[in-house]
């Protein structure tokens, strides 16, 4: 039986969504012998726009600061396993890491996730967030999108696009297919 396909400001509205409805991701750092180290991670969305906060003294920190190159993935997986597949989704992330320094941008970041989260409104957790030339202890990182493979089993299973971003990581600049994989490609 045939199926429609969304249409890019669909998938966009989707992606939104599944970053906002998402408290947590795995975020993946490189280290210096280039080897990725994954963790899982807090996130909070403003559209497109990923912050993720971090302490000073994590390996993540100093692997961001290092080596920008990061990705994530964020995906609703339903209670129901396998007899509620068909509601699985997923955005796989490739980005940079870009550490926030201006303090307007610092109190959007926390802000946003006061905003999707609301048990942090009765916590201190960001109270002592500061800019980093202020000795900070914990700082946000802006992850900015550079193309992402976004599945979604409500459209189809296994229906995924790849996504690539506009060079300030905050939109969708284009949406094309996901590739067939290898063994059905080598069959065609």
């Amino acid at each position: 039986m045939p199926f429609q396909e969304p249409d890019l400001p669909a998938v966009e509205r989707a992606v939104i969504d599944l970053l906002v409805e998402q408290e947590v991701a795995a975020l993946a750092t490189l280290s210096q012998d280039g080897y990725p180290s994954a963790s899982a991670m807090h996130i909070a969305a403003d559209r497109f726009t990923v912050y993720v906060n971090t302490f000073i003294h994590h390996r993540k920190y100093a692997e961001m600061l290092a080596d920008p190159r990061v990705s994530y993935v964020a995906s609703h997986l339903p209670s129901g396993g396998f007899s509620d597949r068909r509601q699985i989704r997923s955005v796989q992330v490739r980005g940079r890491a870009a550490l926030v320094t201006e303090p307007a941008e610092l109190a959007r970041a926390v802000e946003v996730s006061r905003e999707q989260f609301p048990w942090l409104r009765d916590t201190g957790m960001y109270n002592h967030v500061t800019v980093p030339s202020e000795q900070p202890r914990q700082v946000f990182f802006r992850i900015d999108q550079v193309e992402a493979v976004w599945a979604d089993h409500r459209v189809h299973p296994l229906w995924r696009v790849i996504l690539t971003f506009t060079a300030d990581g905050r939109q969708v600049a284009r949406m094309r297919p996901y590739p067939k994989p290898v063994a059905a490609a080598l069959r065609a």
